[in-house]
């Protein structure tokens, strides 16, 4: 196997040279940087990230502390992380606390309860102490459900960066922003003639529910157009919530022309509410939904909705963890990246 000893040979520098190049270091110029990456290549070294650990304090190793990697966003965050820390010569130490899983075992348990449950707190404290033990120089705290998770974890040796996830103590968060999304979704229908506009919440304790009830009540407010106390309609984020709500609207006597569900679990649950009870979609009652989750595309009609940029979240998390550990301190704390919207089929133009 070669070695650091081998490269500085083959580039003709000293092995110091080659560890500054290795590490970034501005101090070498750009044509020994080139000739030392060469015969990186060349001998196909590997660095050491553990050794290299010892000597900088900075193993290259981040932990990823995933409250659930089956939860539908997981993915696409970590995949965005596992992007940028390979663009940048940092490797991946994952730990998954499974609270789906968990709570689903628990009927009426709410995540907001998670911050005081001992065996939760217990489970953190395992999964940390395998972060730690494998010298992991960051932690990326990825939550199952945007919320105040700041007492989860104790005073740490290393920077933490929250992601799905905030915390009021002045941390490092990255998290779309459900203002703007709403805002996105519901001007749109609004400009497709839409005037009598529902909408089906989610958890009345989340923090998602209050922001885009907030960009609901914004998006009529700024168009002139009345609140409608009978068109809120609560639920809680599951399929069956919207299909019973969507179902209630229409029994009204002044029913919606349009719905907007606060995710596409119960955007779905309405659209087929709707359809099996005789309505059309969307010539009699449009449907919007927030999260583009895959079934999105396969519905009847296929489900207008709103994207979160989750891979970006994810890479922009790295991104954050990079700087920290560079002693490049972003100055904000808080960072809200914007959603996109899918236009697909399930919202009816009524403009005359």
């Amino acid at each position: 196997m070669n070695t650091i000893h081998d490269v500085a040979k083959l580039a003709g520098v000293s092995t110091a040279t080659v560890s500054n190049v290795i590490n970034n270091s501005k101090k070498v110029s750009p044509g020994t940087v080139e000739r030392v990456q060469n015969a990186i290549r060349e001998l196909n070294y590997t660095p050491n990230t553990i050794a290299r650990g010892l000597k900088t304090s900075n193993s290259r190793i981040i932990g990823i502390l995933a409250e659930d990697i089956g939860a539908f966003f997981s993915g696409d965050i970590i995949d965005g992380i596992c992007e940028y820390c390979e663009l940048h010569d940092y490797s991946i130490n994952l730990c998954n606390l499974r609270v789906d899983f968990k709570v689903k075992q628990s009927p009426g348990f709410r995540y907001t309860g998670l911050e005081e449950d001992e065996s939760y707190k217990k489970s953190i404290q395992r999964n940390l102490n395998t972060l730690l033990a494998s010298r992991v120089c960051g932690l990326i705290f990825i939550g199952t459900h945007p919320r105040d998770v700041g007492s989860l974890l104790p005073d740490l040796p290393i920077p933490v960066v929250y992601t799905y996830a905030y915390t009021r103590k002045g941390d490092y968060c990255i998290n779309y922003d459900d203002y703007q999304g709403t805002r996105l979704a519901v001007d749109y229908l609004i400009e497709n003639g839409h005037e009598r506009i529902a909408l089906i919440c989610g958890a009345v304790d989340s923090v998602p529910t209050h922001k885009r009830m907030r960009g609901y009540q914004s998006a009529l407010m700024e168009h002139n157009l009345p609140f409608h106390p009978e068109y809120i309609k609560t639920g809680n984020w599951h399929y069956e919530d919207g299909y019973r709500q969507a179902l209630e609207l229409m029994a009204s006597g002044d029913p919606p022309t349009a719905i907007f569900a606060m995710n596409d679990l119960m955007a779905v649950g309405a659209l087929n509410a709707l359809r099996e009870n005789g309505f059309r979609v969307p010539q009699d009652v449009s449907v919007h939904g927030f999260d583009d989750l895959e079934m999105s595309h396969y519905t009847v009609p296929a489900l207008t909705t709103i994207k979160p940029p989750l891979r970006e979240m994810g890479r922009r998390t790295a991104q954050t963890m990079d700087n920290i550990l560079n002693k490049e301190f972003p100055e904000k704390h808080g960072t809200l990246l914007p959603c996109s919207h899918v236009i697909r089929d399930s919202v009816f133009c009524i403009k005359r």
